[in-house]
């Protein structure tokens, strides 16, 4: 299909290696459909195979699907922003990466410094399957995150392994004490699936929320194994601050849903917020339930994430 592009009025020929390395992103990644990139939450250009006919000569903006993901876009960034300052409690670095996977697709705003963003859209219709796993949206998802660690290497900055996608499958196992009970935080009798799945080589926690109400939260961050990511917070601290976050993420995720829905298609079905440090993952189960897992280890963010699809699928009820 095509490629369509389109620019804001500022655009100087600063932006020729940025937009040429967008452009090969889309052209080298089937999945990916769309891609936006923005600076200080202004759009700069975007480029796509949406395959929607180009606005009319004179036309007022707005209307098309091309203006609502340009809105969406900035959005998006601002709520990355605000975002990365409610993470910084717990000292886990500044959030580089924003999942957003509906039921018929999937957005993703991947920082590449704090003040420049790039947006990309997958549309998936192929129907149900594995949240996490899914050939299009990973495919995709790598797709923008490798164009945000190209990006930085133009300004002569390293990779931040947004997704944990470089190496993913192949890091070495931590001296993990595997038989060291779960710590339980909140649950006098947590779900079994829930302990099973915390293990200290990438899980860390796990936490069901039913109605805004924390019903169980696990964790293995105690584990000695752990130790070198608490030399700036403590364990019990970042116990806390998980404990106050999760139900404040249900409402978060509906804000979201009612933002992204009209645009992508589909109910919110999981959410990621990547900082430098590991992970939070949001995965629906229905209305006013859902799991929440996090990975303090950014080379077990994929595996992380694996983990709690897997999770997910066996919890989800059967009914609406």
């Amino acid at each position: 299909m095509e490629l369509y592009e389109e620019e804001a009025e500022h655009l100087g020929p600063e932006f020729d290696t940025t937009r040429r390395a967008c452009r090969a992103a889309i052209r080298t990644s089937p999945a990916l459909h769309y891609l936006a990139h923005y600076s200080s939450g202004v759009f700069d250009f975007g480029v796509d195979v949406l395959g929607d006919p180009p606005a009319p000569p004179g036309a007022l903006p707005g209307g098309t699907r091309r203006e609502d993901l340009k809105r969406l876009g900035r959005h998006l960034t601002f709520q990355a922003s605000a975002l990365d300052r409610s993470l910084q409690e717990v000292r886990t670095g500044r959030l580089i990466r924003l999942v957003l996977h509906t039921e018929e697709g999937a957005l993703f705003c991947d920082s590449v410094v704090p003040t420049e963003h790039v947006v990309g859209l997958v549309l998936d219709h192929a129907g149900a399957g594995p949240l996490f796993g899914h050939p299009a949206v990973d495919e995709a998802d790598r797709a923008v995150a490798g164009l945000a660690t190209r990006l930085r290497a133009e300004l002569s900055l390293g990779s931040l392994n947004p997704g944990g996608w470089e190496g993913a499958g192949a890091v070495a196992a931590l001296p993990a004490r595997d038989e060291a009970e779960p710590h339980v935080t909140v649950g006098e009798e947590p779900p079994a699936s829930c302990l099973s799945a915390v293990r200290v080589r990438d899980l860390h926690v796990v936490a069901h929320v039913v109605d805004g109400e924390v019903r169980a939260l696990v964790d293995c961050l105690g584990d000695v194994s752990l130790a070198p990511f608490f030399k700036q917070v403590t364990v019990e601290a970042r116990r806390r601050f998980y404990q106050g976050f999760l139900p404040e993420l249900g409402a978060l995720a509906t804000r979201l849903n009612r933002a992204v829905a009209p645009v992508v298609g589909g109910l919110l079905v999981r959410l990621v917020l990547d900082v430098e440090m590991g992970a939070v993952y949001y995965y629906r189960q229905r209305a006013g339930e859902y799991l929440v897992g996090v990975t303090i280890d950014q080379s077990r963010v994929s595996s992380a994430d694996a983990r709690m699809s897997g999770l997910s699928a066996e919890l989800t009820p059967s009914g609406p």
